[in-house]
């Protein structure tokens, strides 16, 4: 019996050398990292930055201000809405120095700016470019630990730090990146087909229009 007691002793001892019990004093795995969303359902079309008039956990309303020159009399342009999933890089970024702003020879420039309602999806995500300053009980500014830096990069692969569609608000500057489904043939597809892949925050406008933030307008019938 003695023997066959040290032989399970050194059975146990062998096994909880080797991790090979788990649960029996505390499982030490530690939790698989999230993964970045998988968009190869997607296409993307383009990214645009604007500003946040209304949002929701399912759709943002987004202002983009365009840069245009003046249209000559009985032109037919000026009331023409900017495609979103075009080339027309002349839309106003206040984070860019005004790169986009094209180069006109006699600087005649207007600004107009038009709304356009953009849906996320299940696997939108939204990104701050910059971690808002943290402080300490005493209200003094700390840094960040290397850890906390790690948790904010989640998931991997994916670009800048992570915040949540509820940092989303009227007057906030948004970079969003656009996809459509690849199912869409792109002949076919609209300006209502474009969805939120990622909604990179800028930062906030100090002085908004005076209807950011203001009551949806009910459409017409």
């Amino acid at each position: 019996m003695s023997h066959a007691l040290g032989r399970v002793a050194a059975a146990l001892l062998l096994a909880l050398g080797t991790g090979a019990l788990p649960g029996a004093f505390g499982d030490d795995k530690k939790d698989p990292l999230p993964k970045a969303p998988d968009w190869s359902d997607y296409v993307f079309i383009a990214d645009v930055t604007g500003e946040v008039v209304r949002a929701d956990d399912k759709k943002v309303i987004l202002r983009v201000t365009w840069y245009e020159a003046p249209q000559p009399k009985g032109g037919n342009n000026n009331n023409r809405r900017p495609n979103l999933g075009g080339n027309n890089r002349n839309f106003r970024n206040p984070f860019a120095q005004n790169m986009n702003r094209p180069k006109q020879a006699n600087g005649q420039l207007k600004e107009k700016h038009e709304d356009y309602e953009l849906e996320y999806v299940p696997e939108s995500l939204v990104r701050t470019k910059a971690l808002p300053p943290k402080f300490d009980d005493k209200g003094k500014k700390v840094p960040y630990t290397q850890k906390e830096l790690e948790d904010a990069r989640l998931p991997l692969g994916v670009p800048a730090y992570a915040a949540s569609r509820s940092d989303v608000t009227p007057a906030t500057y948004l970079e969003v990146y656009l996809v459509r489904e690849k199912a869409i043939p792109a002949a076919k597809a609209t300006e209502d087909d474009l969805r939120i892949k990622y909604a990179f925050i800028l930062g906030k406008d100090p002085n908004p229009p005076k209807d950011i933030g203001g009551p949806e307008k009910k459409k017409k019938n």
